[in-house]
C-alpha cells in the first residue's frame, strides 16, 4: 500500500498553497487568537502574493495574536514578528521569494563583522599582546574542537593505493586512508611527472557539485601537479565515497568538522613521509567549506607554509555547515571568528582569493586591511594578499583558478612553463574510486553506519539527552493546549503522547532507509527513492507502538481532544487540505466531503508514526490519490477541475496586478 504512487502529481499540493485559509476552531481572547505557525505563514504568503520556501520545521509550533502580528504594510515585518516567537528568521531571495530559517549562529552581516574586527584590534595593540592572543587562539581552538582525543585514537596505518595512471605532465592515484579503525578517507594524488622533490599542496574538498570530482576541481589539482606540485584532493566527509560509510546525512554532525581536520593532518603525516615531497613547501587551498578547513588547519598543523583560502574567508561568517562550525572554536578566548584564526598563521604567506557575489565581498575592505595590520606586526605585510574579483560569485572558476596557480607560483617556485590547462585529462568519477562504484572493494572492516562513529566521539548519549529534552517540550505543549483541569489525566495524557514520541524517534533512528535494500517500485517501474525506501523501513514499526497511542488518547480524552492531538503530529495537514479540495471543487456534495474528510483523517492517523514532515506527506499522498480516485470514478474530472481552477486563480491575479 504504501508504494503507491508517492509523487504522482503535485496538483493538489500547488491548489492547497493558493487557496485561502482560515482557523478551524474558534479565535477570541481566551484563546490567544492563536493560529498554527504553518497556518499563519501559509496567510502571509497569499496576503503579500510571495513564496515561503521552508528550511525550518513548523510542527506542533503555535502563533498567539496572530492575526495581530500582522503588518497589512509589509510583509517583512509581519515575517519578523511572527517567526521571531521560535528563534526563526527569513532571507529574501527575490522580490517574491523569502526563505523560512532558523536562527544561524554562524551567519552573521557585514557591519557585524565590522564591529567585531574593530574590537579584535584593540585588544592587541601590539605584536606583544598579539603573540599573547595568538597563543590563547591555538590552544582554546583545539580545545573548543576536542580534536586532540580524536588524533590519538587514529590507526597510523599506510594508505591503501592505487595503480598510477599517467597523463601529460602529472601522474595520478587514488587512496584510501583509514583514519579512526574502520574509517577510511578516500582521494587522489596527482604527482609531477618530473624528478626531484615536490612541494605538496592539501586539497580539502568544498561543497561543489560533484565534489572532488567536478571539472575545476581536477583542473586545479593537475594542473599545480604539472608545475611542480604533490597535490592531495579528498572528499568531505559523508560526500563521495565517504557517504559509503556513514551516509549523507552525516556530513552534516559536528562530528563531520572534527573528522575533516583530522583526515588533513593524516594525510599530512602521511604524505611528508614520502621521499619526494619537500616538507619545507607545504600548502593548502580549498574554495568554500574547503577553504574553512584550510583556515582550521593552518592554526592545527604548525608543517604548512603557505594558505590560500578560496571565496570563504570572512569576519562574518563562519560557514553555513555543522562541517565548517558544528564545534564552537568561534568562542574562543572570548570570541574570535576566521578573518582573526586566519592571522595566527603570520607572516607566513597566505593568498585570500575573494569575489562580489558572496560573503566575501567584504575581504578588501575588512578582512584583508585586518590581515595587513596583523603581518605588519612582523613587518611582513607583502606576505598577504588578496585576489578580489568584483564581478564573479561563488564557484572555482578560471580566475579563481589562475589567482590559485600565481601565489603557488611565486611561493614556491612552481614552474610557470607548464600552466596549460588545456594538457589536463578529465576523468571520469569510477576511475577515482577507491571502493568501487558500490563500495565492492571496501576493506572488511570498514564501517558501514554513522552510528559506528560515534563510539569515538561518546555523544550519543549527549544527541539523545536533547531530543528527549525536546519531546518533552512538544509532549507538554500539546497537552497544555487541551486546558485539561484533571491534573492527574493531564499527566498521564502527556506521558501517552511522550512515549509515542520517543518511539517513533527511535524506531527511525535505528532503521534508516539503507536498511532496505534497493529495488524497483513494481507501480511506477522505477528505482525506489530514499523516501519510498524510509516510508518502507518505518512502516515496519511494532503495531502496539500506534494502538498505544490511539487507545490512551481515547480513554483520557474525546474526539475533538484526539483530532487536536493528531493535528499537533500532521501540522493540521487534515484542514488545510480539505479547504484545498473545496477551493478546487466549490460544489462538493455532502457525500463526497464524507469521504475525502474520512480519508485525510484515517491518512492523519497513519501518519502520526512517522518522523520526517516528507514521509508524512507521503502517507496524505497516498490518501489523496484514493480522493482524486473518487472523484473521478464518481463522473468528476479532477484534471479538468484542477486547470479551471488554476486558470481561474491565475486570472484573478491579473485582475489585482492592474490595479
Amino acid at each position: 500500500m504504501l508504494l503507491k504512487k508517492i509523487f504522482k502529481n503535485n496538483f493538489l499540493i500547488l491548489g492547497i498553497l493558493l487557496s485561502t485559509t482560515g482557523i478551524v476552531s474558534a479565535q477570541s481572547y481566551e484563546t490567544n487568537f492563536a493560529k498554527p505557525l504553518s497556518r499563519v505563514l501559509q496567510e502571509i504568503s497569499l496576503r503579500f502574493d510571495v513564496r515561503l520556501k521552508y528550511d525550518a520545521d513548523t510542527t506542533g509550533k503555535v502563533v498567539p495574536f496572530a492575526d495581530f502580528r500582522i503588518r497589512p504594510y509589509s510583509v517583512e515585518e509581519s515575517l519578523t514578528n511572527v517567526l521571531s516567537l521560535f528563534d526563526y528568521k527569513y532571507a529574501k531571495q527575490d522580490d517574491k521569494t523569502y526563505k523560512i530559517k532558523a536562527y544561524e549562529y554562524p551567519r552573521r552581516t557585514p557591519d557585524d563583522g565590522k564591529k567585531m574586527l574593530t574590537y579584535l584590534n584593540s585588544l592587541y595593540p601590539d605584536s606583544a599582546s598579539w603573540e599573547n592572543r595568538k597563543a590563547c587562539l591555538k590552544k582554546e581552538v583545539r580545545e573548543k574542537l576536542q580534536i586532540d582525543p580524536i588524533l590519538k585514537q587514529r590507526t597510523g596505518s599506510k594508505p591503501i593505493l592505487s595503480k598510477i595512471r599517467k597523463y601529460d605532465g602529472y601522474t595520478v592515484q587514488n587512496f584510501a586512508l583509514e583514519t579512526l579503525p574502520g574509517l577510511y578517507v578516500c582521494g587522489s594524488i596527482y604527482t609531477p611527472l618530473s624528478k626531484g622533490k615536490h612541494a605538496l599542496i592539501l586539497c580539502p574538498n568544498g561543497h561543489w557539485g560533484g565534489g572532488r570530482y567536478n571539472s575545476d576541481e581536477q583542473t586545479r589539482f593537475a594542473t599545480l601537479a604539472r608545475m611542480g606540485a604533490a597535490c592531495v584532493s579528498y572528499d568531505l566527509f559523508g560526500w563521495g565515497e565517504s557517504e559509503l560509510q556513514v551516509t549523507a546525512s552525516a556530513h552534516r554532525t559536528s562530528a563531520a568538522h572534527i573528522i575533516q581536520l583530522v583526515n588533513g593532518i593524516s594525510l599530512l603525516d602521511y604524505m611528508l613521509t614520502r621521499k619526494d615531497i619537500d616538507p619545507a613547501r607545504v600548502g593548502a587551498n580549498g574554495g568554500s567549506g574547503g577553504g574553512s578547513q584550510v583556515v582550521m588547519l593552518s592554526v592545527l598543523d604548525n608543517r604548512l607554509t603557505a594558505a590560500c583560502p578560496t571565496v570563504s574567508l570572512a569576519s562574518h561568517f563562519d560557514g553555513g555547515c555543522p562541517c565548517e562550525s558544528g564545534m564552537p572554536v568561534s568562542l574562543a578566548c572570548g570570541g574570535t571568528n576566521n578573518a582573526e584564526l586566519m592571522a595566527t598563521f603570520a607572516p607566513k604567506p597566505v593568498s585570500v582569493i575573494s569575489d562580489g557575489k558572496d560573503w566575501t565581498a567584504s575581504v578588501p575592505e575588512l578582512e584583508y586591511p585586518y590581515l595587513q595590520r596583523i603581518f605588519g606586526f612582523y613587518h611582513a605585510r607583502n606576505q598577504v594578499s588578496n585576489v578580489h574579483l568584483p564581478n564573479e560569485g561563488h564557484d572555482f572558476g578560471i580566475n579563481k583558478r589562475r589567482a590559485v596557480y600565481d601565489f603557488f607560483i611565486a611561493g614556491f617556485a612552481l614552474d610557470h612553463k607548464m600552466l596549460d590547462e588545456s594538457k589536463v585529462t578529465i576523468e571520469p568519477e569510477v576511475a577515482m574510486h577507491s571502493f568501487g562504484a558500490k563500495g565492492e572493494k571496501m576493506p572488511a572492516n570498514a564501517i558501514r553506519d554513522f552510528k559506528q562513529v560515534e563510539k569515538y566521539f561518546n555523544r550519543k548519549a549527549d544527541s539523545k539527552a536533547n531530543s528527549d529534552i525536546d519531546a518533552e517540550k512538544r509532549a507538554q505543549s500539546w497537552t497544555d493546549s487541551l486546558k485539561i483541569s484533571n491534573q492527574e489525566k493531564a499527566a498521564q495524557v502527556k506521558a501517552i503522547i511522550l512515549k509515542h514520541i520517543k518511539a517513533v524517534r527511535d524506531w527511525h533512528n535505528e532503521h534508516p532507509y539503507t536498511t532496505i535494500p534497493e529495488g524497483i517500485n513494481p507501480l511506477t517501474g522505477k528505482p525506489l527513492s530514499q523516501l519510498d525506501r524510509e516510508v518502507i523501513a518505518n512502516s515496519a514499526k511494532p503495531a502496539s507502538v500506534h494502538k498505544a497511542l490511539m487507545d490512551g488518547l481515547r480513554k483520557n480524552l474525546d474526539e475533538e481532544q484526539v483530532e487536536k492531538i493528531l493535528d499537533f503530529y500532521t501540522i493540521g495537514k487534515v484542514a488545510f487540505t480539505m479547504k484545498g479540495y473545496k477551493s478546487i471543487v466549490p460544489d462538493l456534495t455532502e457525500k463526497e466531503e464524507a469521504y475525502i474528510l474520512g480519508q485525510l483523517k484515517a491518512a492523519r492517523e497513519q501518519a502520526v508514526d512517522y518522523k520526517s514532515m516528507k514521509a508524512i506527506s507521503a502517507i496524505f499522498e497516498v490518501y489523496k490519490n484514493n480522493c482524486e480516485k473518487y472523484l473521478n470514478d464518481n463522473g468528476r474530472n479532477w484534471r479538468q477541475l484542477y486547470k479551471a481552477y488554476v486558470n481561474k486563480v491565475k486570472a484573478e491575479k491579473a485582475i489585482n496586478s492592474s490595479k
